[in-house]
């Protein structure tokens, strides 16, 4: 497609807040369903969202009905039909104002599943209100869906995969990367990219997209991609629909579906809330104008939708402040190490490389095996330290939370809990008068 994002920012993309019922077939069409297409002449430039109906002259996607008879498709990189889009897909609808001019699917998973019980995952990531009736360990399976947090999806569309090589499409967060050997994992699947062709760097915590074929129980593959860029076009007006995975602290940033990062302002507008509003779990339909100067999407309407999901036991955003000592991609803090990754954010005019001995704060997201960073910037008030994650106990028996410690006792309140708090810093990881934040 011409002026859109790279191919791969499609799988990635999750974005109703509805659970539909998982089909294999799209919906009938009729004169009656094309007469009712409203005469609409103001649609986004870029639409990407779910598939609720389809005829043979219109597609409706995030509560747009939009005339789509003359519409170029392309399914998983091949030339198709409209009739081969099926509702609960997630796709890309290119529009003049009128009318659909390109529309472009490609699944967010294709690989083999692993079953725990009741549980399915493919490359580490639980697939939820997946059906698993006659699906067997390890067997390809095509996924459209939503991210709910960094390391689970919610299922909006299904299909089984009958070639045993078919191309698989992957992506996640990278582990175990062995550069000597040309390994990584994603999830429990074991990923040698010695012969692909890899945009951007490798590194441990990178989301990356992967490409290629299972041989045995590795999988052979021929494309890795780290860059995560977006190539649209200055100023195109985009509609995404979504899941919030994370916000930062002063609500000026969010991310949806753990992939797109938003910038909210003061011009943002809110319907059915405010910014006090913006907390992960929370369905929005965010309208974005794309700011090539800045490399970033501008949001200048949220609508909050009624649904909600809860952060999981494994994911979870974080904030810690403090003395930052950075090696290779991973930045330190009380030797806490948290992955700077190809979507973190800098701010106060930082990079990557000005980080080291500044005293700075970090946000993000972690699970039970990566914490990864999403924003930095430089903390002027040292004072006042505003810390989210789980206390626990250490090896002394000392309540803590991000290697800090109270002195005068006030975290062994919070053991086991994970808690928002505002502490007063004494000195090195020492604080004191820890209570909940606002």
């Amino acid at each position: 497609m011409n002026n859109s994002p790279i191919k791969s920012t499609v799988k990635l993309i999750s974005l109703s807040a509805i659970s539909l019922a998982l089909c294999a077939c799209g919906s009938s069409s009729s004169s009656s369903e094309s007469d009712a297409v409203s005469n609409v002449s103001n649609f986004p430039s870029v639409i990407i969202g779910q598939v609720s109906d389809v005829t043979n002259s219109a597609i409706t996607i995030n509560s747009h009905t939009v005339p789509a008879s003359s519409a170029e498709v392309e399914l998983d990189g091949n030339n198709a039909s409209l009739s081969d889009i099926k509702v609960g897909m997630y796709v890309e609808v290119e529009t003049n104002g009128t009318q659909a001019t390109e529309i472009e699917y490609d699944p967010l998973l294709k690989g083999p599943v692993y079953i725990d019980g009741d549980t399915l995952s493919i490359a580490g990531i639980t697939l939820n209100n997946a059906q698993n009736t006659n699906l067997g360990e390890g067997e390809l399976l095509e996924v459209s869906g939503y991210s709910d947090s960094t390391n689970s999806i919610t299922v909006t569309y299904q299909a089984a995969i009958s070639n045993a090589q078919e191309e698989l499409e992957l992506l996640g967060n990278i582990s175990n990367l062995n550069t000597q050997s040309g390994t990584f994992n994603l999830g429990n699947l074991l990923i040698n990219y010695q012969q692909a062709e890899v945009e951007g760097a490798l590194n441990n915590g990178q989301l990356v997209e992967v490409e290629g074929a299972l041989n045995a129980d590795t999988v052979i593959a021929t494309e890795v991609d780290a860059e995560q860029n977006l190539n649209f076009n200055d100023d195109t007006q985009a509609e995404l629909e979504g899941v919030i995975t994370f916000v930062n602290n002063d609500e000026t940033l969010i991310t949806i579906n753990s992939k797109w990062q938003v910038t909210v302002n003061d011009q943002t507008q809110f319907e059915d809330g405010t910014a006090t509003n913006l907390i992960t779990g929370q369905h929005v339909e965010v309208d974005a104008q794309w700011q090539q100067n800045n490399n970033q999407l501008l949001a200048t309407n949220i609508e909050f939708e009624s649904s909600n999901t809860e952060p999981t036991e494994t994911s979870y955003t974080f904030s810690v402040s403090g003395q930052v000592s950075v090696s290779g991609n991973t930045a330190t803090i009380n030797s806490n190490n948290f992955t700077l990754t190809n979507q973190t954010r800098y701010e106060d005019g930082l990079t990557a490389q000005t980080l080291n001995g500044q005293w700075l704060e970090l946000e993000g997201t972690y699970n039970n095996e990566q914490t990864l960073v999403s924003e930095v910037e430089i903390e002027d008030n040292t004072s006042t330290l505003d810390l989210k994650g789980n206390v626990t106990l250490n090896e002394n028996n000392q309540a803590e939370i991000w290697g800090y410690v109270s002195e005068d006792s006030t975290l062994s309140q919070f053991v086991d809990q994970y808690v928002g708090l505002e502490c007063q810093w004494v000195n090195a990881n020492q604080v004191r008068a820890c209570a909940l934040g606002d």
